[in-house]
């Protein structure tokens, strides 16, 4: 095995033991994930089409949506294959299907920039979150366009540049920056282009999709209190969760008290905190 190929190989297995570790947070904070998060599932379904009797693929499914949404409308003569890296997301993603009674969708473990399905093998491809994540994004597409049946669509949804994407999490960021030295964000990161839309809608088109369209929305996650917020990033985020689990009690309670003072901004009257996160759905055809 070459350098690259050993290489490629650790930064899979490091990626798949992070979502790992915070598989169980992610259980427990789905309510409040799913309750923001479910109009964009939908709008993703609308998109693409999806139909009863429709083959459907799912990357990067975490414990199981927009995958469980495309497995109730496909119906019995249809069928989901939901993918992930982490073993653990899918061990709870099969508990909902479970539960909710979906016999027609598959989990498999996998890497999304590896997958290898047959020709024309789905009407619909979704990837609610992460292929913007990916350093070279055109093999993965142009083996999505392989994947899909003539006409099919692949739609997906990524975060828009800036801070207004994920207001959350770029105050926490900050407020870690301020207090751990930690050091500056790259360039790029500082200096983001006008449009993740547009940067997205060029590589569809580069891989071969035609009629790529972006649209805009807003989705709002809602907290009982700026601590339920520094949890949940301590809980569903790798980087948070490595962030403040080596630091002391005192540094941990500062690192609370500083962050609530941003997110003061987003409180209502009755204390609870809704943030506003601007999404971009995009949809392109085979």
């Amino acid at each position: 095995m070459s350098t690259q190929s050993n290489d490629l190989a650790s930064h899979t297995d490091e990626q798949r033991q992070q979502w790992d570790s915070v598989a169980a947070g992610w259980k427990k904070w789905w309510p409040t994930i799913e309750s923001g998060a479910h109009c964009v599932s939908e709008r993703m379904l609308e998109l693409a089409g999806i139909q009863p009797g429709h083959r459907v693929l799912d990357i990067a499914t975490g414990i199981g949506e927009p995958a469980l949404l495309a497995a109730s409308r496909v119906g019995a003569a249809g069928r989901v294959v939901a993918t992930d890296l982490s073993s653990r997301m899918l061990d709870i993603a099969r508990e909902r299907a479970t539960a909710l009674g979906l016999t027609n969708v598959e989990f498999i473990e996998a890497d999304a920039e590896r997958l290898d399905f047959a020709d024309g093998s789905f009407d619909a491809i979704l990837w609610r979150w992460g292929v913007s994540d990916l350093p070279e994004p055109r093999d993965t597409l142009l083996a999505i366009r392989r994947m899909l049946a003539p006409h099919g669509a692949f739609v997906t949804a990524v975060w828009e540049a800036g801070p207004k994407s994920r207001p959350l999490a770029n105050m926490a960021m900050t407020v870690a920056r301020d207090m751990f030295e930690l050091p500056p964000p790259e360039p790029e990161a500082s200096s983001p282009p006008a449009s993740a839309g547009k940067m997205l809608e060029q590589e569809m088109t580069d891989a071969g999709l035609s009629d790529v369209r972006t649209e805009a929305m807003t989705l709002t996650l809602e907290f009982a209190s700026a601590d339920d917020c520094t949890d949940y990033l301590a809980d569903v985020s790798p980087a948070f969760s490595s962030l403040l689990s080596d630091k002391s009690c005192a540094q941990q309670a500062d690192y609370r008290h500083r962050l609530a003072k941003r997110l003061q901004h987003y409180t209502t009257a009755d204390g609870v905190i809704r943030i506003p996160n601007v999404t971009l759905c995009a949809v392109g055809r085979r």
